[in-house]
């Protein structure tokens, strides 16, 4: 289970947001900043190049580092080694897949045998497809009937239209502040609840129409939605809570969402990206002791590779995606690419490797020192930040930007300045050498020993040192 409990999650969290934010020394973020500047020229000057070519100089949303991006030059283990010959420990992990650290050599080798001797893309069904497809249907039982693609978004987008195909109903309800990829139906009230349309420039308003977010944890308001929607095709989540258990899961909410689902013949959702893998073999379903309909899985079944997605549910919800190119009552989907031999091969073996090292338990174990840790670190500076852990996903809450409730207009003001400083302590953590996802999440491996959690904490320490 999580390191610390749920109700004392809450409590630190709703402590953190009603209060100001605290704040750096002045001179010590100036230094911080000034070091940062000094220490990644060539990542500045990489920036500054790519501004002209690529909008907004960057194409990947985690690598959104203040005062600018960093440019890698090559990972390796645990570590991240920047252009400017900066080895920083690497707690990013390409945004969760990584869990047997990087350049995992058996996995390597069986991927570059596949790319030598077989061939990456044939564009017909290769042993690999199924090979694979057996692999995640033995922890994930759930899956009777599987298919490949290509990144978790678009198994998302596929997973509303199996689910609107099989009930002929058109409603579907997320949890506010859930990430399910930028697809435009999904593109609603995402990373903090309350957003709504936030996000969403682009996309017509039409689109929403069938589209519906409960606040987290809510069983109540959402047997009122579906009281008052009568026809919900489905109902999707994150497993461990919004934005990867930033905003924690109730116990047993998973469960209550089942149990109403199954009461209005609804189809539930369960957004794997994250848990598969990470949280437990069995991923978030195993883990809280759910049996959803439709499962959607996304690049941490391929440790990364690229191309690396899937769907699985029941077999009967399942038949309405099958391929080719008959006609009759489908919903539609397709990728030249996907299911090719290269990914599956990933998929295949970087399963088996997890599982026979135990890298799950092995991150989870790194997890779960590191967050009690950085509490420990937090205490003894009298400061009202927390960490917590979901197996290898380690949250550090220092302005709780995702704990925000933007239905309060007190708390519309605040996503700005919290997310500052969010940037902020991403700069800290870099000056220490260490890579985050947005200042406030850790990704654990297996070669996360003892020794490197530890000297992070002792990191962590100096930056809190720096605080007010």
């Amino acid at each position: 289970m999580s390191s610390m409990k749920y109700e004392e999650m809450r409590a630190k969290i709703e402590n953190i947001v009603n209060q100001p934010i605290k704040k750096f020394k002045t001179e010590e973020l100036k230094g911080i900043i000034e070091r940062y500047h000094k220490n990644h020229p060539k990542s500045k000057e990489a920036y500054e190049r790519a501004l002209k070519i690529i909008p907004g100089g960057v194409e990947h949303n985690l690598a959104f580092n203040h005062p600018f991006p960093l440019a890698s030059k090559r990972v390796y283990d645990c570590y991240m080694e920047t252009v400017d010959d900066v080895i920083l420990t690497d707690y990013l992990m390409c945004g969760g897949p990584i869990i047997l650290g990087h350049q995992y050599k058996p996995l390597i080798e069986k991927v570059q045998e596949v790319i030598q001797e077989i061939g990456p893309c044939h564009g017909i069904t290769h042993e690999y497809e199924y090979l694979a497809a057996e692999q995640l249907q033995k922890h994930f039982p759930s899956c009777e009937v599987i298919r490949w693609l290509q990144s978790g978004t678009e198994a998302d987008m596929l997973a509303i239209r199996i689910a609107r195909t099989f009930t002929n109903y058109k409603w579907v309800i997320k949890i506010g502040g859930s990430y399910h990829g930028w697809s435009d139906q999904l593109v609603y009230d995402m990373h903090v609840p309350g957003t709504k349309l936030l996000e969403s420039h682009g996309i017509p308003k039409t689109v929403f129409k069938w589209i519906d977010s409960c606040p987290p944890n809510d069983i109540d308001t959402l047997r009122h939605m579906f009281n008052e929607k009568r026809r919900v095709a489905a109902v999707i989540i994150e497993p461990m809570g919004g934005e990867s258990g930033a905003n924690p899961v109730r116990p047993g909410f998973n469960k209550e969402v089942q149990k109403l689902c199954h009461e209005n013949k609804t189809l539930m959702i369960s957004d794997e990206v994250v848990c598969a893998f990470r949280l437990h073999m069995g991923g978030g379903q195993a883990y809280y002791g759910y049996t959803p309909d439709i499962s959607v899985f996304g690049k941490i079944v391929g440790h990364g590779f690229p191309s690396a997605a899937a769907i699985g549910g029941r077999a009967d919800v399942m038949s309405v995606c099958a391929a080719g190119v008959s006609g009759g009552k489908r919903a539609y989907t397709g990728g030249t690419i996907a299911a090719n031999p290269l990914t599956c091969a990933a998929v295949y073996y970087a399963i088996k490797f997890v599982e026979e090292t135990k890298a799950t338990e092995k991150a989870t174990k790194a997890g779960t020192r590191l967050s009690h840790g950085l509490n420990k670190v937090f205490e003894s500076y009298n400061l009202p930040w927390l960490s917590y852990n979901f197996g290898g996903t380690v949250h550090f809450h220092t302005s709780c930007l995702f704990g925000l409730d933007l239905r309060d207009p007190k708390q519309v003001g605040e996503l700005p300045k919290r997310k500052d400083f969010m940037g902020e302590i991403g700069a800290a953590l870099v000056d220490q050498e260490i890579i985050s996802v947005a200042g406030s999440r850790f990704y654990t491996c297996i070669l996360h020993s003892d020794e490197i959690v530890d000297k992070t904490i002792e990191k962590i320490d100096n930056i809190c040192q720096k605080i007010e």
